[in-house]
Order: structure tokens, then C-alpha cells, then sequence
């Protein structure tokens, strides 16, 4: 390699020295690290490998799943909250419950931040999967609320489904009314005085059913109600009367449990009456009369019920 030298006007052979060569190729070296750096660098910025956009495709459908996951946390929690506005509104009202109180009812979830976990994530993921948490949670608890709710129901339905069935509420003998409750002329002692129940005209021999499950308290002859049944409906709260009967039911006896609609006995002229019927009572469990009348609504017709109730009214007199 030659150079020219301005001195002697004349080209001079350059010399180098191995040092000279090994510090040129240094300079090279390191020219290229710098450069295959930045253009690696620059790669990696713009350019991203397989892997990278198989990662980058699975984060968005995991961030749409957990997204779809949430809406549906959201509408079954809206399903649950309306069951349970039904369940406040409707059943705890029919079956005369106790509602739930705000406290209870709110099952919220409580600390600040009961998720630390998360926190290590990025803040989108870290704010989808804590709100999904707290929805679960949530959910959960409703859940248990409800369930809880439904158990209570379930009891106190059972044990309303009782007192329905022992409700006095059905007409025990075919027959229309002949004397109402109230205060009516008695033709036997000739005086006007209070007639504690209903008479139904009956001949003797038609037969007399229990109007709502019971246990048979008396089945006996005696006094001026001649032959009767009685009748306790303990849950209910009331007691029944059947009187004037000419026979009772072969087996009935005290302590044994009847059903409404069980034959119980037939209609007669026993005991102080003047002509054959059915004379029905109900009590309360303290002894009160109360009038028959009220009860037999639930199992009839408003016409029907109307007829009663006029039967009932246009009468002054009694049999019994």
C-alpha cells in the first residue's frame, strides 16, 4: 500500500505493524456489534416471532372469554336478584314470613382489596379478573341466601299446607240452610237466644262429612245435642261440631285422625230438636262461636256462596 508525500513529491510505501491490523479489525468488530445491536433491537421492536404472536392471539381470546365470562356473571345475578324479589314480594307475604333484613340481603364482599393475588398481573388483567372474582363471590353468596330462603319456605309451606287442610272449609251435608248465626226464636223452650252455628235440613239417614282433617275429640250422645261428633283441627286453630245425628260412623272414636270429606255419620232428630237436621259449629280453641258461614267460601262459587248467605239471613227460627 503506498501514500504520497507532499515533501518529497514522490509515493512511499506505506508500512503497517500487526498492532496496526489487529486495531483496524477491532474497530470493525465493534462497528458490527453496534450495528447487528440496533438492527436486532429494531427487529425486535417492529418484528415479533410465532411464538410471540401465538402468545399475543391466546392473551386476546383469554381478555374476551373473561370479559364474556362476566356479562354472564352479570345476568345470573339479575336472574337470582328478580327470584329474589319474587321470594320477598310474593311468598314471604303469602306464608306470612318474616322478610330478610337489608344487612343480610346486601352479602357484599368486604376488605379493600380481597384479591391481592392478581396485583402482580397488568392492570387490565389484574381489574378483569378481580371484578370477576367479586361477581362469583357475590353470586355465591346469593345463592346461599336463597337457598337458606327456600329451606324456611319449604317449613313454614308444609306447615301452612297443614293448616289448609284442617280449615273447616267445605259444606258438611247436602242441604240448604234453615237457620243461621245469630240471634233466633228457639221453637222448643220459646225464646228468642243465640243459635251458635247452622242448621242444614238433612232427613234422617244423609250423610255428614268431617269438613277439614282433624283428630275426633268426642264421639258421643248427650244434652240437648243428642247424638255428635267433635272434631279438633289443632294447627288450624278451630274445632268443629256436628250434632242431632241419628248414627255415627261405625269406628269413630276419640283420638282417631280423619280426613276432610270422611264420612263421619248421618243426620237424625237427636238430642233437643224438632225435626231432622245437621245443626255444625265452629269454635276457636278457647270456646269461642264463631259463624260457619265465613268458612265455607273458599269451596264454592260467588253465586253459591251468595245463596248461602241469604239462606242464612232469611231465617228467624231454628230446630234446635
Amino acid at each position: 500500500m503506498y501514500t504520497f508525500d507532499n515533501e518529497s513529491c514522490s509515493f512511499v510505501e506505506v508500512v503497517t505493524t500487526p498492532w496496526d491490523r489487529v486495531r483496524k479489525f477491532s474497530w470493525l468488530a465493534v462497528a458490527a456489534l453496534v450495528m447487528g445491536t440496533a438492527v436486532t433491537f429494531a427487529l425486535d421492536r417492529l418484528v415479533d416471532t410465532p411464538e410471540e404472536l401465538a402468545l399475543m392471539d391466546e392473551n386476546r381470546a383469554l381478555q374476551q372469554q373473561l370479559a364474556s365470562v362476566g356479562d354472564r356473571l352479570d345476568s345470573f345475578t339479575q336472574d337470582l336478584m328478580s327470584i329474589r324479589e319474587t321470594d320477598e314480594e310474593l311468598y314471604r307475604v303469602l306464608l306470612n314470613a318474616q322478610g330478610i333484613s337489608d344487612d343480610v340481603a346486601q352479602v357484599g364482599v368486604g376488605g379493600t382489596n380481597p384479591y391481592p393475588e392478581f396485583s402482580r398481573f397488568s392492570e387490565p388483567t389484574s381489574r378483569v379478573l378481580t371484578e370477576n372474582a367479586e361477581k362469583i363471590d357475590r353470586l355465591e353468596r346469593l345463592l346461599m341466601l336463597q337457598s337458606s330462603s327456600y329451606r324456611e319456605l319449604t317449613e313454614l309451606a308444609e306447615e301452612h299446607q297443614v293448616q289448609l287442610q284442617e280449615m273447616p272449609a267445605i259444606q258438611p251435608v247436602n242441604g240448604r240452610i234453615t237457620s243461621g248465626f245469630g240471634i233466633r226464636f228457639h221453637p222448643v223452650l220459646k225464646v228468642r237466644r243465640m243459635h251458635p252455628g247452622l242448621d242444614f235440613h238433612a232427613p234422617v239417614g244423609t250423610p255428614i262429612y268431617a269438613t277439614g282433617d282433624g283428630v275426633i275429640e268426642e264421639a258421643k250422645s248427650g244434652g240437648g245435642l243428642g247424638r255428635y261428633v267433635k272434631i279438633l283441627h289443632e294447627t288450624a286453630g278451630y274445632v268443629t261440631v256436628y250434632a242431632h245425628m241419628s248414627k255415627i260412623a261405625p269406628g269413630l272414636r276419640a283420638g282417631k285422625s280423619i280426613k276432610r270429606g270422611d264420612l263421619i255419620g248421618y243426620s237424625g232428630n237427636t238430642g233437643l230438636s224438632e225435626a231432622p237436621h245437621l245443626h255444625y259449629e265452629v269454635r276457636d280453641l278457647a270456646g269461642n262461636q264463631l259463624n260457619p258461614i265465613h268458612f265455607l267460601a273458599p269451596s264454592l262459587t260467588p253465586a253459591e256462596y251468595e245463596r248461602l248467605m241469604s239462606e242464612a239471613e232469611s231465617t228467624t227460627f231454628i230446630f234446635d
